[in-house]
């Protein structure tokens, strides 16, 4: 498997910057520190660590204003987070990309289940607008949110959407929160096939989360827009009647789509190899479509109670860790 690093190595910002106040600021570095010398003594933590780790709780400070509890994991968030430090490989870099995830994808369970991709380029002024259809569908390869949907390419706002992709393809994503994988991907620009633009709402989506290649549980969401709806569901589709994101509205409007067994399938082969990862799949025009695939949801960020509950599914194995990946992804 072909894997894109970027030509330069890389490294991760002073996370400390984000932090206004010098006093705040000296009070963080002196407790990660005193946390760090704790953790150590229970995790195989080497000097090399030290960077990701840090940016890594001051990231969770920002949000939770909390440090993970990396040593007996209490929720959804502290896994995400121990995963981030000691499940490292470099398939992970292509799963996480993409473009490069179509390959992988490919070669577990098959082109069916890849929307068509018309193009793919370095920058959005490569895009060649004549040759492509009515309706299609712009995005960056290397980050979260970044997506144009384009019903008509003849009444579209091509600088806005220049400027969104432009400015998504300067941006360091994931770098704040110690998501590293996502610094290693090449940033492109993607133009694939739009599914449904007739369609005024996207299709639901099934986000699958699999420990080691078998699937946990489901976070369904649908209806999505003013008053989007979610739901997390049992492999065997029960509601488990726990939210993930306390901003949608907790729905009860769930059925097993008549492909989900096949759903089950290309999720657990997807999945396998990884300790946790989330497969993303939707259902179009009676066709399932493999979305993306993600390692740390929210980057381990989830507000609210609903993550504390439903972190007892991501029962991975905490026994087991991988070499530091970072330092010899540097030297490529």
């Amino acid at each position: 498997m072909s894997i894109l690093i970027q030509e330069m190595p890389v490294k991760f910002p002073n996370a400390l910057r984000k932090v206004k106040s010098n006093w705040v600021r000296n009070q963080l570095v002196r407790r990660i520190r005193d946390k760090w010398k704790r953790d150590k003594l229970h995790l195989p933590l080497t000097p090399e660590h030290y960077e990701l780790y840090e940016i890594i709780h001051l990231a969770y400070w920002r949000k939770l204003k909390d440090f993970p509890n990396l040593i007996d994991c209490r929720d959804f968030n502290d896994k995400i987070q121990w995963l981030k430090l000691f499940d490292q490989r470099s398939e992970i870099i292509q799963c996480a990309d993409k473009v490069s995830v179509r390959d992988f994808v490919r070669e577990r369970v098959g082109e069916d289940y890849l929307v068509k991709m018309y193009q793919v380029h370095r920058q959005f002024s490569d895009i060649d607008f004549e040759s492509l259809p009515k309706s299609f569908v712009i995005k960056a390869n290397h980050d979260s949110g970044s997506v144009i949907l384009v019903r008509d390419k003849d009444d579209f706002d091509y600088g806005a959407a220049k400027e969104t992709i432009d400015s998504a393809l300067a941006q360091d994503y994931g770098c704040n929160g110690g998501e590293w994988a996502y610094r290693y991907i090449r940033p492109r620009v993607l133009v694939e096939e739009f599914i449904e633009p007739e369609s005024t709402s996207p299709p639901a989506d099934y986000k699958f989360y699999c420990i080691d290649g078998s699937v946990r549980f489901v976070h369904y969401i649908y209806d999505r827009g003013e008053n989007t709806k979610e739901q997390t569901v049992g492999r065997d589709g029960h509601d488990l009647a726990t939210e993930l994101y306390p901003s949608f509205v907790l729905g009860t409007d769930f059925v097993r789509p008549p492909v989900w067994d096949k759903m089950i399938d290309v999720a657990e082969s997807l999945g396998q190899g990884f300790k946790c990862v989330r497969v993303d799949l939707f259902c179009a025009t009676g066709q399932l479509y493999v979305g993306e695939m993600t390692f740390w949801p929210m980057s381990g960020h989830y507000l609210g109670e609903g993550q504390k509950k439903i972190g007892k599914y991501l029962d991975f194995d905490r026994s087991t860790f991988k070499p530091f990946l970072l330092p010899d992804l540097n030297k490529m």
